[in-house]
């Protein structure tokens, strides 16, 4: 379907305005005066032959709708707009928990050398969500001061320590200084099933570039070297699903052992070396 250049300036103020109200409103408590400004919107569409059917959702907003109802409501003006959302464009929660005082757990991730800053971004806010130690940044691995990666970080960036090295051997010493058990992920011979289980201790992943993966002379470096198991044609994760892979692995393993240790009355759980709260 053919859209006008006038159709595509309604179709993108129409679209501006609806994610504005998906990201404020909450169910049952819609904005009177930004619905208005969408029904007249949607009401503009009569004039067009293109976009005439899209006039009547407008019938269908009031300010007592839902979220889904919405949402589902304004599919069709993305679809016009042939519009690829990414996550960024919506809230995570509507209501996101405080756990300032929430121990964090004993696990750093180490990005060496990543290009993508969607990556990293990504993978902040995995970490955010696993509540862990912190975040290495080695090499030319984007920070947070970059706007790409505050946007997909969606303000995990201000909520977790991250540190910085210029190369990642600094990172290395700074761990094994501090105790961390480190655990290289990568497609590399001789490597050690990643669903096996893991040492109990204070863990560090290592994930790299992501068309080179970790230089062989720093596999030399760490404890051992795991690999997600995989069935396909392909060998390798994009790096943002291999930290959220290891990540919830590594904490499933961690609360289960936990948990039965408590129920043993055991203190043999290795403590976390870090100051033990968020940033």
């Amino acid at each position: 379907m053919i859209v006008s250049g006038n159709d595509q300036k309604i179709l993108e103020k129409i679209h501006r305005v609806s994610l504005e109200l998906e990201k404020t409103a909450r169910d049952g408590d819609f904005p009177q005066a930004q619905i208005k400004i969408l029904k007249n919107l949607l009401l503009e569409c009569q004039s067009s032959d293109v976009l005439k059917r899209l006039s009547k959702i407008e019938l269908h907003l009031h300010e007592k709708m839902t979220l889904r109802q919405f949402v589902t409501f304004m599919v069709p003006v993305e679809r016009l707009l042939n519009r690829s959302l990414k996550d960024d464009d919506f809230l995570v929660s509507t209501m996101d928990r405080d756990i300032s005082e929430t121990p964090t757990l004993p696990l750093i991730f180490v990005l060496d050398n990543i290009r993508s800053a969607f990556n990293v971004g990504s993978i902040f806010r995995t970490a955010e969500c696993l509540n862990i130690d912190s975040i290495y940044l080695c090499g030319y691995t984007p920070t947070p001061e970059q706007e790409k990666i505050a946007k997909t970080a969606m303000g995990t960036e201000t909520l977790l320590t991250w540190k910085i090295f210029g190369k990642i051997e600094e990172a290395i010493d700074d761990l094994h200084t501090r105790g961390f058990r480190i655990i290289a992920l990568e497609t590399a011979d001789r490597t050690v099933d990643f669903y096996n289980e893991i040492p109990m201790t204070s863990t560090a992943f290592i994930f790299g570039n992501e068309r080179f993966g970790i230089d062989p002379h720093i596999l030399n470096l760490v404890d051992e070297v795991r690999s997600i198991p995989l069935r396909g044609q392909k060998n390798s994760l994009n790096v943002g699903v291999t930290a959220a892979i290891a990540g919830f692995e590594w904490t499933r393993q961690w609360t289960h052992r936990s948990s039965i240790l408590e129920s043993l009355g055991s203190d043999l759980i290795a403590p976390s070396s870090s100051n033990g709260n968020k940033k």
